[in-house]
């Protein structure tokens, strides 16, 4: 089978966790794949150009593209959200003539943005991934063929931390992500703030930019920030003790969000505290990988509980791996993804 992926960025999470990881099984597989990425994203610009020239590179790649899918001829297209981080439909359209088979990938409350063309491609498709069961009953409004594939991890990449590097004298409390989530931290900066003063810890930040930080009221935290990039991304993860994921409660978004980071912490063994918001409060209501914290004082006791046993954060990392390998990384999910690539 030959299989056309149009995704949305090298560098956007959800092309990073839900599409490349899966081009090396399925190629094993005897597969041919194909990545058609958008660049720049197609929620970025490049600077030195500005946003108008941007945008044109931008539509001058995704034809060039299309061209290149032309001569390949795909038996399956399977698309990011859209071509374009608009309203437009006709590229989208486009790629959905050239294969038999055309199967949506929605990880995100994109209907929240363009309910038109949301509602529009999944009409268009022939079956529909979801991340997350809010987003399976909304697609369910408009499709009957859906399967629900969770933001995974590869095992064989996200390995578990060197036991020697476990214990430290000082924990490490750590949040990793986008810039445009890193002011979240505001929700648990009150708890960080208050911890400082009774117990010895450092917050590690890793993002693209720290911009977003001066903005956080941090008075009295050792905060370490380091910039993000894939090649190191693991790396930072391993120096993490406890991991964290605050949202805001009161944006519509937030419900359908895909658990990413969570994710990413139960994958390397440690464990998390975040908010209690959409698949988040699924995987940790029982408090087995982590705790969730919906108001300050919940931040502040879920953080120092876990500062104050390690015993307690290994068992919650060794249960949050023990989930991730049985649901949660692509090893678990090939099979199923294969399955509804090629159809009947």
């Amino acid at each position: 089978m030959r299989v056309g992926f149009v995704t949305l960025g090298a560098n956007v999470p959800s092309t990073r966790f839900r599409f490349y990881p899966y081009e090396n099984p399925l190629t094993k597989r005897g597969h041919r794949c194909r990545f058609w990425t958008s660049y720049p994203s197609v929620y970025d610009y490049i600077p030195t150009i500005g946003w108008r020239l941007s945008y044109q590179l931008k539509r001058a790649n995704r034809l060039l593209q299309y061209a290149q899918a032309r001569w390949f001829r795909p038996d399956t297209i399977y698309l990011e959200r859209g071509v374009f981080h608009d309203q437009s439909l006709w590229l989208d359209r486009y790629f959905r003539n050239i294969s038999r088979r055309f199967v949506l990938d929605v990880d995100d409350a994109i209907f929240l943005q363009f309910p038109d063309k949301t509602r529009q491609l999944i009409q268009w498709s022939d079956h529909v991934v979801v991340s997350n069961q809010p987003l399976y009953e909304y697609v369910s409004q408009y499709h009957s063929n859906i399967t629900e594939i969770p933001t995974c991890v590869s095992l064989e990449r996200y390995r578990l931390r060197d036991p020697r590097a476990i214990e430290s004298c000082k924990p490490v409390i750590g949040w990793m992500g986008t810039p445009s989530n890193l002011p979240f931290l505001v929700h648990c900066a009150p708890a960080l703030r208050r911890l400082a003063k009774e117990l010895p810890f450092t917050l590690l930040v890793v993002s693209n930019t720290s911009e977003p930080l001066k903005e956080i009221d941090l008075q009295g935290v050792d905060v370490r920030f380091e910039p993000w990039s894939p090649q190191i991304e693991i790396q930072r993860l391993h120096e993490m003790d406890i991991g964290l994921m605050p949202l805001p409660a009161d944006q519509d978004w937030m419900r359908y969000k895909a658990a990413t980071k969570l994710v990413q912490y139960m994958s390397i063994g440690i464990p998390a505290v975040a908010s209690p918001i959409g698949v988040n409060a699924t995987i940790l209501k029982d408090n087995l990988v982590g705790f969730a914290a919906a108001n300050d004082q919940q931040w502040f006791e879920s953080l120092r509980t876990l500062l104050l046993d390690p015993d307690l954060r290994h068992r919650m990392g060794a249960a949050g791996r023990r989930l991730v390998e049985s649901k949660y990384c692509i090893e678990a999910n090939v099979d199923r993804l294969e399955k509804l690539l090629i159809g009947d």
